[in-house]
């Protein structure tokens, strides 16, 4: 019959909370947690193979403990995995789709400046609107009227189309 050192379960134990520590401080997706759990499990296992006196208690509690930060782990990958389908928030991807207003004239070729979440941005139309006469050197959005984010250009420039065309009552962020 093998004989296993209570040392081996005593070092699994060690190994398998270092592993739960590390997997604070490491991006892991969960991994470094799973063998923490494996490595308590198989500590807990070898000092009762081993015959440590109330092996049968530190067993328990080491399943006890396993079991809490199992589920630990797959809550917060569970919670993780449901954010995975939600629209950006921050940054430029963010903005898409964001209402603003023209603080300056806006044109296709010139950079105007639109107040969108507290903050000016530079911007230039996305594409002529229809109603722009073609006499016109450069179609422009007059300062006061509203236009939505649709992307982004070089240098961090919005690109924005009007909300209201003007004499018409369309709008352009609803579909027809």
């Amino acid at each position: 019959m093998l004989v296993i050192p209570p040392a081996i379960g005593v070092i699994l134990i060690l190994v398998g909370i270092a592993l739960f520590i590390a997997d604070l401080h490491v991006i892991s997706h969960g991994l470094l947690t799973a063998g923490g759990i494996f490595t308590l499990l198989a500590g807990g296992l070898a000092l009762l193979g081993a015959g440590v006196p109330y092996s049968g208690v530190l067993l328990g509690a080491i399943v006890v403990v396993a079991m809490l930060m199992g589920a630990v782990l797959f809550g917060v990958l569970g919670s993780l995995g449901s954010l995975r389908g939600s629209p950006a928030i921050t940054g430029k991807e963010g903005m898409v789709g964001e209402v603003g207003t023209v603080r300056s004239p806006v044109g296709v070729i010139s950079e105007g400046w639109i107040f969108v979440h507290g903050e000016r941005w530079r911007a230039v139309l996305a594409f002529v609107p229809e109603e722009t006469d073609p006499r016109d050197s450069e179609a422009a959005i007059e300062v006061g009227r509203k236009v939505r984010v649709v992307g982004f250009g070089e240098d961090g420039v919005m690109q924005v189309v009007p909300i209201e065309l003007s004499g018409r009552g369309r709008d352009l962020g609803q579909p027809v």
